[in-house]
């Protein structure tokens, strides 16, 4: 990416088991490494405006929680600290769709209180003015059916936003690494030419 013109950089944030004692404190950590990240991005001269961020699988849904949702109240309508945002597989996009007794062993694995799922869903933090996005992901996903990410877009649609899915056939969850796969060069390029579209001109 730096190679296409794109001062990139890569945020580590705490994990589940490993310094998180539950989702919060992971999305707490993306919200100040975008924070960190448009300071650096000033120092070279870059507005706040040409600041996008993605991720990958749970990556992806934080980068999202965090483009989509004010810090303090979730559900309020805010500013997006971000232009633009590349998901690559994310998880989570609608968990109304998960049984109860899969939403209660979901709340204790990422650590929130019962009832507390739902805050967590992207679908339900669609609203005119969520930044544009392209989300990339397989047909065979086991994590993330592929059903709950054109639900997604579709709503994001219905409320004026731009959101492009781009669809892989067969392919299954982290199709993208490299490496054995096949489509890391489509992946880079295509997420190059969406950022370079959405922020380079700003």
């Amino acid at each position: 990416m730096a190679s296409r013109g794109i001062f990139a950089v890569s945020a580590g944030y705490r994990l589940l088991s490993r310094g998180a004692a539950g989702i919060d404190d992971c999305i707490a950590d993306v919200r100040r490494a975008v924070e960190q990240f448009a300071r650096l991005a000033a120092l070279r001269g870059l507005e706040a405006q040409q600041l996008a961020s993605g991720g990958s699988s749970a990556g992806a849904h934080l980068a999202l929680v965090a483009a989509m949702t004010a810090a303090d109240v979730p559900t309020a309508a805010s500013e997006p600290a971000v232009a633009a945002v590349v998901a690559l597989n994310p998880a989570g996009l609608d968990l109304r769709t998960f049984e109860p007794d899969a939403q209660r062993r979901l709340e204790k694995q990422v650590g929130i209180d019962e009832g507390r799922l739902l805050d967590y869903s992207l679908i339900e933090f669609v609203r005119p003015g969520n930044p544009p996005m392209q989300i990339h992901h397989g047909t065979r996903d086991d994590v993330e059916p592929i059903e709950s990410v054109r639900r997604f877009r579709d709503a994001m649609v219905r409320s004026g936003n731009e959101c492009t899915l781009l669809e892989y056939e067969d392919a299954e969850h982290g199709f993208h690494y490299p490496g054995n796969s096949q489509y890391f060069g489509d992946v880079i390029d295509t997420m190059v030419r969406f950022l370079l579209d959405r922020i380079a001109s700003k």
